[in-house]
């Protein structure tokens, strides 16, 4: 009797079926949502300042236009008066506006007089409107006579407006107000 070889009756080496691309590993569907929610919070991120941004040039170009008219009919000393008034009110306005925005919390829209200055010298912890050019907008409705420097005051409004939009992109951007 012959021996037979008993590695004769094995079967060949048989590889395994290719690596599939679907289904991902587990590490690859976490990276993905985290790269998602990555991508939404820039986008949400994104989408905030550019509404910032846009609403500081809205207000600032207001200003300056209210800015604009002054210096153009105060140029007259017959407009100077109603120029200067125009332009205190268009400030105040513009003013409370970014204030009511910037703190919905504060109640700073029924602020009058020099309450409503220690609130704008508050926020920059500063003296511009209590004690310096904006001290004009605490009677600035009843002032029967602008005598007041308009530069100074369109500068110092301006300032506190800008410092405001720069402070609002260290916090959360309230949804659905506009200025």
């Amino acid at each position: 009797m012959e021996a037979e070889d008993p590695l004769s009756q094995l079967r060949d080496i048989h590889l395994p079926d290719p690596v599939s691309f679907w289904p991902p590993a587990p590490g690859w569907w976490i990276l993905l949502v985290c790269l998602l929610i990555g991508l939404a919070f820039l986008g949400r991120h994104t989408f905030a300042a550019m509404i910032r941004r846009r609403r500081l040039e809205s207000v600032m170009r207001e200003l300056d236009q209210a800015y604009t008219v002054f210096t153009e009919q105060s140029a007259f000393d017959k407009t100077r008066n109603q120029a200067g008034l125009a332009f205190l009110a268009a400030v105040n306005t513009l003013l409370k506006r970014v204030a009511q925005v910037m703190y919905p919390d504060s109640n700073c829209s029924s602020l009058t007089g020099r309450d409503w200055l220690y609130f704008l010298d508050a926020c920059d912890q500063g003296s511009t409107f209590s004690q310096g050019p904006g001290t004009v907008l605490a009677d600035g409705a009843y002032r029967p006579v602008f005598d007041a420097d308009g530069d100074a005051l369109y500068q110092a409004a301006r300032d506190w407006i800008a410092n405001r939009y720069k402070a609002s992109a260290q916090r959360p951007l309230a949804a659905g107000v506009a200025v």
